[in-house]
């Protein structure tokens, strides 16, 4: 079959396919390049000379081109962005295919502009800024490496060296303030960050370079990072040297561009000393045979550098590519660009540009070329970056420049070169890698601790706690001014000193003084920035890990309850073992026994029988000396004893003494969590609970009891506190347990890096036991008895047990005593009543009162002492006297009476409290200033100003006409430039950079005084150039990136607020809720990034960070953004900040609509740009308002006023007659452009009244481009200008955006914003924000007046309605939803199996650590997917340190497990709060202590023993005085009586005393020792009991120092830290020490010991051992202390949010007391042992527990024995001889008194008076009474006194 074809048509094709093609596929014989760099510069010398070389070299290789011949045309940028700009104008003119150059970042993103908008490669070999990437300059490739990389490397350097600031000096342009950039972002990574910036202009003098590193002197860090380009002569380090920088306390890091200037010159001695120290980076050439080729072809040439190198290559890749696009028949040809065309006409030809039509392909070809040059491998990776990016660490010293190591990115560090190494992964601990001896400034090798103290920088402001009580903990120390002291503080202080840089801080106390502060208030001001940190006694609870970082706890403590061991309202504790009806029983039962005995014993004992009441008296007394055993009275019938059997029972009181119970009110520390634990966690009552303030209080409030108001009847506190408070105060108690462990930290803002620093400082502090020395000093003054096992229960009795007791006993006696006074006193009237009826005369009664009172006194004590039995029968005489009047005489004269009186003082004392209170009345005071003008004459007719904006945009459509409206309003009003015309030329910018330079070249052709625009940022960085060049300001009303910096663009100015501020904005709504992290999304373009970047540093200020940066390309299509946002959906944070623009912003949330982001949990924070898209909408969009439901977004807040809405009416009614689109509305850039137009015609009138002209130049550095078809030299420079700048920055007016004045740094004052929350209806305010005054919700113009006040307390918005409609503000943070969960390491244990072990459950594993880690994870606020994977071969304990290691380096995302916290491993990981507490202690074998003889003494101390027996002896002397005179069984000789008086006395210890007592002291004396030997010998019962049943072991072990000081093995668990400990810290030989693996191990050690293989002892972990003591019976117990104190934490990679939120979730789960469950459940034993030796002294009781009933007996017996002599002392003064009858007679002629008859007594007789029978005493008192009456009656008759007889004493 064939084909139907004209045989002339096939042969007329035919022709034309031989003819036409090969015409057309034709090499060209020349094809030209181009390049564009600085000619005269360290860099360019060398590449210049390269760049010539390699076109040599390939023309003359046959082998490429193949005949074609490459031209290299070159033109010199001199360093200038304008100039470079116009050097590839000039190329472009000459059809190269290809840029070379240009050698700065700055003039790179010029040309990339033009390079993209003509289509021709640009490639460069020293542009290095890595923003120059793909996505904004698709035509830009550069065969050098991205300075990322060497930034990388700066960073794993300063890691390395453990820094942790640096301060960075760089050029303030592109290259700089990029590079720093990514410098910040790698530092972040590192927890390291830049703590000062030093922006550096590129024209800036010495001056201003020694100022600004005098600046940066006063900060703290000493690490400066050096980043600008080659300065050959160095200056940077000849100032630094001047101001004495270049010492041994500093480090100069500097990137390549030290090794290129000084590989580009020959470095003499004085350069070399100069830079001493210095360490930089050079780019690793990797050695070749073409290298050494080329070096020495140009070894003439001493300027060879690394960039020399690249540029040869670049020539070679060029020609590779020009080859495969020639080899595919592709033509080179060139074509005049559309987007030129609307500039025919003008003088710069700007039309005559060519655009190359073959860009794209030659582009392709390029990134393909893959060859090796002479700097090594050509070829590109991903994002058009060459790969390979290896660096040399060089340092400088005096005798040359050294290499001392590699880095590469997969390497890290090394000595030897990276190609070794690119194929090893990079670890994460610095420890396997290594770099050679560094020679650092002041030519030291030691290494630069990097930090020093601040010169003027503000140190850090810490708020410690005011105290009032427990001032131990902290307290401001007295007669000093705010000097801070205390446990807390030292140990802060200590801690300090581990950190590894210096921390220059101030301490500020708050409180009153009055009271302790609450500490709530002290972390809230903490979290609001007032301090930066807080140190005291802060206990570490959920509600507070929420606002502040804790350290890791320096102190374990606990909620306890303490209450009186005896307390007040234990006054009647005696009473307690008894109900009340019981105690009716007893007493009635008494009673029973006293009758019943009675009737039984009445008939046939004469002891019961007698009067009535004698009898009744007798059964009482006989019933309640039963208690005793001591009834004196004999039971004769067997019944009676029988009855007396049964009853004869001891009261058990003893045995009860310590079972009162604490009750409600609770007091509490006033200031502490303890309030918020007791009523939100255990619900109660806040009535019920007391808050108190001190120890005072506590002692008072326990004292008065609940019943009592201020009274409490338990307090609850922290354990610290309370054992302070029982040192000091006796007689109270704790009961239970401690519940709620906790512990105490430093409080540090969020994300504080001192708060890791500061727990790994804290650890080693406990790991060298430099903690328990501190706490040694503080807490152990007073009490320092550390106790392994708690002891809530005191063994000893105290006095105030039997206060109530003893308070009956006083009561009973007292009222006997005063029923016996009223009866006698009632004998006695009615005895003197009978003598007054008797009708005998009283001449013996004085007529002088005193006298007949003291006559009275006598006769009631004689009659007292008579015997019942005579009273009766005077009573009876009386009676009988009415018919015998004889017996009154001789009742009268029986009574004689004698006076003793005694008087007593009390005195009293009052204290009085002086309270004194001070405020400060704070002054403010306020000025303003203004400035005049002068006017002038002579105005021009008309200026030009010109307008270079996006004319099809939302903010050039408003802009537009604002435009307009501003123009004619100016020109209409005759009070402003008075007859001088504006006029505004515009241009379009068309969103390209290219075309806004053409665009903003053609204003410039129009002379204009001004340009206003433009509104990208992109194009402002390129056109601002050409602004510095012609001295022409640029206001831009909407160009907000704030790298548009006056250093670099001295003429642009912004009429707009800066994006800096909205940055600012953002970040304080971030941190006003609390969120940590978030994701931006931007436009990769010089907005977008800059703006980013900024927010990343205000962030950072905050303790945020942006987590990720999703960046794309200007102009991305829908399926690019739906893979940025898909990516951006697998990351943990859902706070998303949109920075993009206007006119292509809502595809991004359209997208995300339909990949559900736009629902409940996310948050969406866009910048101004949105209102101004929805702004721009007339009438809004339902189907947008939809979309875009509780998004919140930021707009320019403009005040409302008059003229505004005037404006907005006017601006309305133009925009309908000119437009009919939808969505060119009115936003806020319509006023900031109306605003630019005035701020030039106000600055113009200024300008001209000021005597200025306008005039116009040509440029010199222009006139050479005059043979070009372009003619750029007709550009002018405006000569004026900077003298117009500066009247433009002088103003200040008000316009429709408010204020216009600008700042120092040209920037608008007062910045405001609103806030909107966009809802179904539209954008609703909720707040504004204000540089002034932060967020609030009235206007910020009303809060100006005001003082600023940003603080968070603060803050005020309106509530917000979040994405899917919800209220409560999300938590801003899930698990990542990539489908991959935690990776979870766990130690694969084989011993201890109860903490973590491989199980057959769906989880894989279980115990103790597992269940805590579940619960905790059941706490977070978002789900958390984990998978646990067991770390370890099962058959011997893992590495713990192996396991941190491998989550260090990613391989785990977290290990939980038994884990300890320590110094090294928080060096890699983060921990979370511990769950356990831990520590080392020492176990050792022990054996049962051999049984002391005299264990029987071991109950009493030796002082109670000597004051027992010495009060035995001393109530047998008081019991025979007492008894001697009335009992025969304690008379008779001597010897028998002091036997008796022993055996007497120490008979009453068993109540076995044969001795009856008789006389009523006596037996009061008795009854009351009774009682108290009573209480002793339930004591000693007790305590003898304790010391008998409990073990006494011993050990030859004592503890951690015996162990370090004997050379014996000791064992630890293999595995754990316990061997590095006990090398490292405690330097004992590793010989020493046996690694164990599990119980068995353990055991079979310590039973075999040191001789037998074994160890002596075991070092390990508490939780560990008390396992061990259990299951091995309790055969073993820990010697000594623990000498470290840590805990087990769960660890997690470095800034994981889950090490924050876990630990607020353990710290939930101890205060939900869920942890003390999950312990109950894991670590109950069946055999609880005691963890150390037993002391016997513990139960021993000492005279302080008696003394106070010792005291008592003492004063019962002082009384007695006063009663007893005052008695004989009496009885002898009535036995006393009477005087002879001589000398009464001289008595009576001297009229002398009655006292002076008195003879002195004498000694012996009072001995025999006393020594007589009571009995023998009385009757002589009576034969002598009647002798003196019947010498009464006889005087009356004889005148003369009779001798009377006078009875003898040794009768």
């Amino acid at each position: 079959m064939g084909l139907g074809v004209d045989p002339f048509v096939a042969i007329t094709a035919l022709i034309l396919v031989i003819l036409v093609v090969p015409m057309d596929c034709q090499r060209p014989q020349v094809v030209n390049i181009g390049a564009v760099f600085a000619f005269d510069s360290v860099i360019g010398r060398a590449a210049k000379v390269a760049l010539e070389a390699a076109v040599s070299d390939v023309n003359a290789d046959p082998t490429v081109l193949k005949g074609t011949k490459l031209l290299l045309l070159m033109e010199d940028s001199g360093c200038n962005v304008f100039r470079g700009s116009f050097g590839a104008f000039e190329l472009l003119e000459k059809e190269v295919v290809a840029m070379i150059g240009p050698i700065s970042s700055s003039v790179a993103h010029t040309i990339s502009d033009i390079a993209k908008g003509l289509h021709f490669p640009l490639v460069s070999f020293a542009a290095t800024d890595p923003t120059l990437s793909a996505l904004q300059f698709p035509f830009f490739l550069r065969t050098t490496p991205n300075d990322a990389h060497q930034m990388s490397a700066l960073v794993d350097l300063i890691n390395f060296y453990g820094w942790k600031e640096v301060i960075s000096v760089y050029s303030d342009d592109e290259l700089g303030r990029n590079g720093v950039s990514a410098l910040d972002d790698e530092l972040y990574k590192k927890r390291s960050r830049i703590s000062y910036k030093v922006p550096l202009s590129v024209h800036s003098d010495e001056k201003f370079l020694t100022d600004a590193l005098n600046k940066s002197k006063s900060i703290g860090p000493r690490v400066y990072i050096l980043h600008f380009g080659p300065d050959p002569l160095l200056r940077i380090f000849d100032i630094a040297q001047k101001l004495q920088m270049m010492t041994h306390e500093y480090v100069w890091l500097a990137t390549d561009w030290l090794s290129v200037t000084l590989d580009s010159s020959l470095s003499d001695k004085g350069t070399l000393k100069r830079l001493e120290g210095v360490v930089g980076l050079r780019q690793h050439i990797p050695e070749s045979v073409k290298m050494q080729q080329f070096t020495h072809k140009l070894q003439s040439n001493r300027s060879v550098n690394a960039y020399a190198l690249h540029a040869y290559d670049t020539v070679w890749m060029i020609a590779y590519g020009i080859e495969k696009l020639l080899n595919e028949g592709i033509n080179i040809t060139f074509s005049y660009s559309e987007k030129l065309l609307h500039a025919r006409g003008t003088k710069l030809h700007l039309e005559k540009i060519k655009f190359f039509n073959s860009g794209e392909l030659l582009l392709e070809k390029l990134l393909k070329v893959n060859f090796t040059g002479i700097a090594g491998q050509v070829q590109f990776g991903s994002g058009r970056n060459v790969i390979g990016c290896d660096y040399e660490i060089i340092n400088v010293d005096k005798s040359g420049v050294h290499t001392v190591g590699f880095w590469s990115k997969n390497g890290g560090f090394s000595v030897g070169a990276p190609k070794t190494r690119h194929s090893q992964k990079k670890t994460s601990f610095v420890s396997d890698e290594k770099l050679g001896d560094i020679t650092w400034p002041g030519g030291g090798r030691e290494k630069p601790r990097g930090w020093v103290i601040a010169d003027s920088a503000d140190p850090l402001k810490i708020v410690v706690p005011r105290r009032v009580s427990f001032v131990e903990f902290v307290t401001e120390e007295k007669n000093s001014s705010h000097r801070i002291q205390g446990f807390c503080i030292d140990v802060f202080t200590e801690a300090l000193k581990f950190v590894p840089y210096n921390v220059p801080y101030i301490f500020e106390p708050f409180g009153n003084g009055h009271s302790s502060p609450n500490y709530n208030q002290l972390i809230q001001m903490v979290t609001d920035g007032v301090y930066d940190a807080a140190v005291g006694d802060i206990a570490i609870v959920p509600s507070r890990s929420k606002l502040v970082d804790f350290s890791q706890p320096y102190a374990s403590t606990g909620l306890v309850v303490v209450i009186p061991a005896n307390d007040d309202n234990a006054t009647w504790i005696f009473l307690r073992p008894f109900t009340i009806r019981l105690w009716c029983v007893v007493l009635v039962s008494f009673l029973v026994i006293a009758v019943v005995i009675w009737i039984l014993e009445h008939r046939i004992n004469e002891d019961f029988r007698g009067p009535p009441r004698r009898q009744l008296i007798t059964m009482i007394l006989f019933s309640f000396s039963t208690l005793f055993k001591r009834n004196q009275e004999d039971t004769i019938s067997n019944l009676a004893r029988l009855v007396m059997i049964f009853n004869s029972f001891p009261l058990p009181l003893p045995a009860s003494i310590a079972c009162g119970q604490a009750r409600v009110p609770i007091g509490y520390q006033a200031g502490t969590f303890t309030l918020e634990y007791l009523t939100y966690s255990l619900g109660m009552a806040r009535s019920r609970l007391v808050p108190l303030d001190s120890t005072e209080e506590y002692e008072k409030a326990l004292k008065l009891g609940p019943t009592n108001w201020g009274g409490v009847g338990a307090i609850v506190d922290e354990l610290p506190y309370i054992e302070l408070f029982l040192a000091e105060r006796t007689g109270f108690k704790i009961v239970g347990e401690p519940f709620m462990h906790r512990g105490w930290g430093f409080a540090f803002k969020r994300d504080s890096p001192l708060a890791i620093d500061m727990s790994t400082a804290i650890l080693k502090l406990s790991e060298t036991r430099k903690l328990q020395e501190i706490r040694k000093k503080w807490l152990c003054k007073k009490n320092c008895a550390e106790k392994s096992n708690w002891n809530p229960e005191p063994n000893q009795l105290h006095l105030k047990s039997f206060k109530g007791l003893y308070l009956v006993c006083i009561a009973i006696t007292v009222s006997a005593f005063i029923v016996f006074i009223l009866r006698m006193i009632r004998q006695f009237v009615r005895y003197r009543r009978m003598e007054r009826t008797c009708s005998l005369p009283r001449a013996s009664w004085s007529s002088s009162p005193s006298m007949r009172l003291r006559e009275l006194v006598f006769d009631f004590v004689e009659f007292v002492d008579e015997k019942e039995e005579a009273i009766k029968r005077m009573f009876r005489r009386s009676d009988d006297s009415n018919n015998n009047p004889s017996h009154v005489g001789e009742v009268q004269a029986d009574t004689e009476m004698g006076f003793f009186m005694k008087k007593r003082g009390v005195s009293m004392g009052l204290m009085f409290l002086c309270v004194f209170a001070l405020w400060v009345l704070p002054i403010q005071g306020a000025g303003r200033e203004s400035f005049s003008r002068n006017s002038s004459s002579s105005l021009p007719s008309s200026v030009n100003v010109g307008a270079l904006f996006t004319y099809d945009s939302f903010i050039g459509r408003a802009a537009k006409l604002a435009f307009m409206v501003a123009i004619e309003d100016v020109n209409v009003d005759q009070s402003i430039l008075r007859g001088t015309k504006l006029n505004i030329v515009f241009q379009d910018a068309n969103c390209s950079g290219f075309v806004g330079t053409m665009g903003a070249l053609q204003l410039m052709e129009n002379k204009v005084v001004a340009a206003i625009g433009p509104q990208s940022s992109g194009i402002g960085h390129i056109i601002s150039h050409v602004a510095n060049e012609l001295h022409v300001p640029f206001l831009s009303f909407a160009a907000t990136d704030p790298t548009l910096s006056s250093l670099q663009y001295p003429y642009f100015l912004r009429t707009t607020q800066n994006d800096y501020f909205q940055m600012n904005a953002i970040a304080d709504f971030v941190s006003y809720f609390r969120w940590r992290e978030i994701v931006a999304i931007f436009v990769d373009d010089e907005y977008g990034r800059n703006g980013i970047s900024v927010l990343g540093d205000v962030l950072a200020k905050k303790r945020a960070k942006i987590s990720y940066k999703a960046a794309f390309s200007p102009g991305a299509d829908n399926s690019s953004i739906s893979d940025l946002l898909a990516s951006v959906n697998l990351m943990e944070s859902r706070i998303f900040v949109v920075h993009v623009n206007p006119d292509s912003g809502l595809n991004i949330f359209s997208v995300a609509k339909s990949l559900g982001m736009m629902g409940s949990g996310y948050v969406w924070i866009a910048t101004d740009w949105l209102l101004t898209a929805l702004d721009s909408m007339e009438p809004l969009d339902p189907k947008a308002m939809d979309l875009l439901q509780g998004v919140v977004a930021f707009r320019h807040y403009t005040p409302e006023s008059v003229n505004k809405k005037r404006f907005k009416a006017r601006w309305k009614n133009l925009r309908s007659k000119e437009s009919l689109k939808s969505d060119d509305g009115f936003n806020s850039y319509a006023l900031y452009a109306y605003d630019s137009v005035w701020l030039v015609a106000h600055a113009l009138d200024v300008f001209f009244s000021q005597g200025n002209t306008v005039t116009f130049s040509n440029d010199p550095s222009l006139r050479n481009t005059n043979d070009s078809n372009i003619k750029l030299s007709k550009l002018n420079i405006f000569n004026e200008g900077e003298r117009f700048l500066q009247v433009i920055l002088e103003m200040n007016y008000t316009g429709l955006t408010g204020q216009i004045e600008f700042n120092s740094e040209k920037n608008r004052i007062n910045p405001a914003y609103d806030i909107l929350n966009i809802k179904s209806t539209g954008p609703q305010r909720v707040g504004y924000w204000s540089n002034h005054t932060g967020f609030s919700v009235v206007p910020p113009e009303t809060l100006y007046s005001k003082p600023s006040n940003t603080s968070a307390k603060n803050q005020r918005l309106n509530e917000i309605i979040w994405p899917g409609e919800v209220i409560k503000p999300p938590r801003g943070w899930v698990f990542p939803d990539n489908g991959q969960p935690l990776k979870i390491g766990v130690p694969n244990r084989v011993s201890y199996k109860n903490y973590a072990s491989k199980d057959k459950n769906p989880l894989g594993v279980k115990g103790y650590c597992i269940d805590i880690f579940e619960a905790a994870v059941q706490l977070l606020p978002y789900p958390v997917p984990h998978t646990y994977i067991l770390y370890g071969d099962g058959k011997k304990n893992p590495s713990y340190d192996n396991l941190i290691s491998e989550v260090a380096a990613n391989s785990f995302d977290a290990a939980v497990g038994d884990v300890t916290i320590i110094t090294n491993r928080t060096k890699f990981v983060d921990f979370t709060q511990p769950f356990i507490e831990s520590g080392l202690v020492v176990v050792a074998p022990v054996k049962g202590a051999k049984s002391s003889p005299w264990s029987f003494l071991k109950p009493f101390t030796i002082e109670m023993w000597a004051v027992t027996g010495a009060l035995f002896l001393f109530v047998g002397a008081v019991i025979w005085i007492l008894e001697h005179r009335f009992n025969e069984e304690f008379r008779g000789p001597p010897r028998r009586q002091i036997i008796t008086v022993f055996w007497f006395s120490f008979s009453t210890m068993f109540f076995s005393h044969r001795e009856n007592t008789v006389s009523t002291l006596g037996r009061f004396v008795l009854l009351v020792w009774l009682f108290v030997v009573l209480i002793i010998n339930s004591s000693y019962t007790a305590s003898l009991t304790s010391i008998l049943t409990v073990q006494q072991l011993t050990s030859r072990i004592e503890g951690m120092d015996t162990l370090i000081a004997s050379n014996e093995p000791i064992g630890v668990q293999d595995g754990t830290f316990a061997w590095k400990y006990l090398v490292n810290e405690l330097n004992i030989a590793p010989s020493r020490i046996i690694p164990l693996r599990d119980e068995e191990e353990y055991l079979s050690a310590l039973q075999r010991g040191p001789r037998g293989g074994g160890v002596a002892a075991i070092v390990d972990e508490l939780p560990y051992i008390k396992a061990l003591l259990s299951n091995s019976n309790c055969k073993f117990r820990t010697v000594g202390q623990e000498f470290t104190r840590t805990g087990w934490g769960f660890a997690f990679q470095r800034d994981s949010p889950l090490a924050v939120d876990m630990s607020t979730a353990i710290l939930q789960l101890a205060e939900e007391g869920k942890l003390e469950k999950i312990r109950n459940k894991w670590l109950t034993y069946d055999h609880e042992c005691t963890m150390q030796i037993s002391d016997t002294e513990n139960y021993q009781i000492s005279v302080q527990s008696f003394w106070g009933l010792f005291l008592i007996c003492g004063i019962v017996w002082f009384i007695a024995l006063t009663l007893f002599c005052w008695k004989v002392f009496w009885q002898y003064q009535r036995l006393r001889p009477e005087e002879s009858d001589e000398v009464q007679a001289r008595s009576e002629e001297a009229g002398s008194s009655r006292g002076k008859n008195l003879r002195a007594v004498s000694f012996k007789d009072l001995i025999k008076v006393v020594d007589k029978r009571e009995a023998e005493v009385k009757e002589m008192l009576k034969e002598k009474s009647s002798m003196k009456l019947k010498a009464g009656q006889s005087s009356g008759e004889n005148s003369q006194a009779k001798d009377h007889e006078t009875p003898r004493l040794d009768r």
